[in-house]
């Protein structure tokens, strides 16, 4: 229910027969609306030039209301009057609705004057809003949001659904030390001053190219994945879309351009740096606008190159990955050794057609997975059907999507870690999005159905943690064709040595 009080003001000063125009509008309207709700009281008053309403109703929000009335009073009184409304202010608006559950801890909610929610029962209150405010349906946005942010926050501190479905065997494994930390001491790898960032040594660099290589014998080219480059910038267009602007902000990576490129802009950012030594980044802020993040999950900005696209589903599916650069995120609970940075080496793969060709590459990739990590590499490996992300975004944490959707997570145990019945590192994600992206892109096929995409992850660094935490650094413990490929590589180095 809801209660409201405007304050519309006319073009020229109001007498009774434009009242009595205005409240037959209304009256028309109490009589269009009585279906959705019994209860609409409403009062007027005039002044000179204004028409000040109040209005009480059990209707679910005042938008259907005010949107018709402002239409009907430009286009009646205008007609018969030759008047109309220059301005309407909603001076007042409260809205009460009934919650599916009762908030845990205090809700704070944008734009919102006052927010109560007592037991089952939200209340928001505001104060001098326009009427565009209601005509894109920021009432119901915030219902909407003050819902999700309830579900999201009651369901803190439960365990996200997550079933076992396959289990390799048991490794006998004699190697128990943190790689990143070993790889460090052999110089394979060096820290930078900026959070979870290393460079990468040509040991290591060598150690990811057979990584490259044996991926696409035994996953890309057997399924007919072919190589492509996604950009690794997303212009805000990018997350609004794809739905990760709702919650992306707490772990990205922001981008920003000058607002002006001469010289003269930035000659007092140059010039203190020249006299302190120090980058005033405050000021770089004033001078520069966010114009956009760098590439958190990678496959958002492969969607442009399909937006708006109408394709011949006799071309499908279409099966690609991208391993062309890195991918950003800030680690917001803290970063750990390889496994946990904040620059890595995404592996992504992304395959789009029909739905029925979605759900075979989804489980084609299941399979060859498994025969990967567990047959090539050897790993001691764990397959589970898991929360799909896009659900536990949305606080659905106890979901496990169905055999036509859903993610499926590849945990390798870390030794070095300890337990074997806890420490598991999640290596590789395969999903099953459905319509997902490409309704959001507005990517359909020839007979005019939304198409159904999917996408699997990794990074190189999660891959080669857990190899090199199972296998040890040394080259004779691998499994043969990783050790042949890389030794080849290896060919002809002179080793570095620091002092």
């Amino acid at each position: 229910m809801f209660e409201i009080e405007l304050k519309a003001k006319f073009a020229k000063k109001i007498n009774k027969e434009i009242e009595a125009g205005v409240k037959k509008i209304i009256d028309g309207l109490k009589v269009k609306l009585s279906k959705f709700s019994p209860k609409f009281i409403y009062k007027t008053k005039i002044t000179e030039q204004e028409l000040i309403l109040s209005i009480e109703s059990d209707m679910l929000t005042a938008t259907d209301f005010l949107v018709q009335f402002d239409k009907q009073v430009r286009e009646t009184i205008g007609r018969e009057f030759k008047t109309g409304i220059k301005e309407i202010i909603i001076e007042k608006y409260v809205i009460s609705t009934e919650l599916e559950e009762a908030p845990k801890k205090e809700l704070k909610l944008p734009l919102v004057k006052k927010v109560q929610a007592k037991n089952k029962t939200l209340t928001l209150e505001y104060d001098n809003i326009s009427l565009d405010w209601v005509k894109d349906h920021y009432i119901e946005k915030t219902i909407k949001l003050a819902k999700d942010k309830i579900r999201m926050a009651n369901y803190e501190g439960k365990d996200e659904f997550r079933e076992t479905v396959w289990e390799g065997k048991k490794r006998n494994i004699k190697y128990n030390l943190d790689p990143a930390v070993e790889l460090e001491k052999i110089n394979w790898i060096r820290r930078t001053p900026a959070k979870g960032q290393y460079v990468y040594g040509r040991e290591y660099t060598a150690l990811m190219n057979v990584m490259k290589e044996l991926m696409i014998e035994n996953i890309y080219a057997k399924l007919g994945f072919f190589e492509m480059t996604f950009p690794k910038f997303e212009p805000w267009a990018i997350p609004i879309k794809s739905g990760h602007a709702k919650n992306i902000y707490p772990n990205a990576y922001f981008v920003s351009v000058p607002k002006n490129s001469s010289p003269e802009y930035w000659e007092e950012v140059m010039d203190l740096f020249a006299i302190t030594g120090e980058v005033k980044t405050e000021l770089v802020k004033e001078k520069s606008d966010c114009v956009g993040i760098m590439s958190y999950a990678q496959c958002p900005p492969f969607w442009p190159y399909l937006e708006n696209k109408v394709i011949d589903e006799q071309t499908l599916p279409l099966k690609v990955y991208d391993w062309s650069g890195p991918t950003y995120r800030n680690e917001s609970g803290g970063t750990h050794g390889l496994d946990r940075v904040e620059e890595f080496n995404r592996v992504e793969t992304l395959f789009v057609g029909t739905k029925e060709q979605v759900i075979k590459v989804w489980q084609d990739l299941k399979k060859v997975f498994i025969e990967f990590y567990d047959g090539v590499l050897d790993l001691e490996l764990k397959a589970a059907r898991v929360t799909p992300w896009w659900m536990a975004h949305a606080g659905a944490k106890t979901e496990k999507g169905n055999e036509e959707m859903g993610t499926f997570d590849f945990d390798a145990y870390l030794p070095y870690r300890g337990n074997r019945d806890k420490e598991w590192l999640e290596i590789q994600n395969d999903s099953s999005n459905g319509d997902k992206y490409p309704n959001a892109f507005n990517v359909k096929g020839k007979s005019g159905q939304l198409l159904w995409s999917g996408c699997a992850g990794t990074s190189f660094q999660r891959i080669i943690v857990a190899f090199l935490a199972q296998k040890g650094l040394d080259p004779k413990n691998w499994p043969k064709d990783v050790r042949d490929r890389f030794e080849k590589r290896m060919k002809g180095l002179k080793e570095l040595k620091f002092y």
